[in-house]
Parts: structure tokens; sequence; C-alpha cells
């Protein structure tokens, strides 16, 4: 049977396509709880007890974000939560994204880097859908 010299390439290739896909090292920024309804994603106690906004994606789902904890850092929706819940004389808070984390001081005077601070407005923290 004849193989064209394509079609070895082209197999590998959509392999690592997969594989890369899967396993992205990018990570979301999009972090929280979806739902397929405004109305569930207002009666989740993400948006009734924590305040959190109800945001429309592009897919058409609800998104109630959250900042979560990631890498044992606890992470806060915003700065007054995070210095009421990092208690720890070595740590403090800081911008990462989205959330405010509670950090290692040492760690980051030592160097460490955290993503760049990307703060909406109170507006867009406080967009819900109706």
């Amino acid at each position: 049977m004849f193989l064209s010299y394509a079609t070895v390439p082209m197999f590998v290739f959509t392999i690592m396509l997969n594989f890369f896909f899967l396993n992205s090292p990018i990570k979301s920024t999009e972090v929280g709880m979806l739902f397929e309804k405004c109305s569930d994603c207002l009666a989740d106690s993400c948006h009734k007890d924590k305040h959190r906004p109800c945001m429309k994606m592009r897919s058409g789902s609800f998104l109630c974000f959250r900042c979560e904890i990631e890498f044992g850092d606890d992470q806060y929706y915003t700065f007054d939560e995070c210095k009421t819940g990092c208690t720890n004389s070595n740590k403090t808070c800081a911008c990462e994204s989205m959330c405010y984390v509670c950090i290692s001081k040492a760690w980051l005077e030592e160097g460490g880097t955290l993503q760049p601070c990307y703060f909406p407005t109170e507006e867009e923290r406080n967009i819900t859908c109706k």
C-alpha cells in the first residue's frame, strides 16, 4: 500500500496538537462556576452570599467569578477580604491577576514574581446579569 510522504508527518502533527491542547501550560483566568441560566447563577451562594458578579460569557453561559487557592496560597476577591483573611505575620497581601493573594513576604523579597495585575473597575466588578 502506498502512503504519501505527507501522511506520517501530518499524523504526528495531529497527535502533538492534541497533546498540547489538552496539556496547555497556560491556565484560564476565568475561575469560578459556570451556569446555563442567569437565574441559576444569581441563586447560587457564590453570588448571593459572597456577592460575586454573574458575568455572561461568549458561549452564552454565566460565570460566577471566584478567587481560589493556588499553589497553597489563599486568594481573595477584594483587598479588604485579603487583609481580614491573611493573618500570618510572615505573609502579605499582593495583587495577582484579578485576585489578591496572601503570600510569603520572604518569597517576594527573594525575587518571586506574580502575574501582572488586572483590576477591573468597580463598575466591571459589579456587572451582573439580570
